[in-house]
């Protein structure tokens, strides 16, 4: 769940003092929870530098991790779900464990140096590299600067507006219900010409 929520987050701009939400299925149950969130600018422009916050534990060893995420755009005043892009958008049952190596790789729609970025920010706060199984800690990231890239030719039509993400994690692909789930709105701004 930390590079999905860092992943998601820093590729969309959140309100000033993110608002968020904890949606997990069975809180008795839960292995991971977020106690804070936050980034800045807002509306965040492409490119430009994030400010990005985010302290979150993992209470217990997680050997298989999947993410669900949802993320809905608002078009015409309805929230609508964006498909799933190589693991960008509403996607289900993603494994966690790959997916900073693939981004590392260049096999993503997310820029390697952006993945490069997310390493280095991670192994900083956990004092290591983030490796699967995921041991019990916590991330606790302070106002770390992220710069982010011009948005890819294929990303260029989700480029601004107003967003709902939830992103839900799990330890069976096969099971609708959570151990750790955040629901947080996101805004991305159009860049303003000859400014930058």
């Amino acid at each position: 769940m930390f590079q999905i929520i860092i992943l998601v987050a820093s590729s969309l701009a959140l309100t000033a003092a993110v608002q968020f939400t904890d949606c997990t299925t069975d809180k008795s149950n839960a292995i991971v929870t977020v106690q804070q969130l936050d980034f800045s600018p807002s509306p965040l422009i492409f490119p430009g530098d994030v400010h990005f916050t985010l302290n979150l534990t993992a209470y217990q060893p997680i050997n298989y991790l999947f993410v669900d995420v949802v993320l809905e755009k608002k078009l015409l005043g309805i929230w609508t779900k964006v498909p799933c892009i190589r693991n960008i958008g509403t996607c289900n049952n993603i494994d966690f464990c790959p997916i900073l190596p693939t981004i590392l790789n260049g096999s993503s729609l997310i820029s390697k140096e952006l993945g490069q970025q997310i390493d280095t920010m991670l192994e900083s706060a956990l004092g290591h590299k983030l490796r699967c199984p995921i041991q019990p800690e916590t991330l606790d990231i302070k106002d770390y600067t992220l710069s982010l890239q011009a948005v890819s030719s294929t990303l260029s039509w989700f480029s601004h507006g107003d967003y709902r993400i939830q992103i839900s994690v799990k330890d069976d692909p096969t099971t609708t219900d959570n151990l750790g789930c955040i629901k947080f709105l996101a805004k991305i701004g159009v860049p303003t010409p000859g400014v930058g």
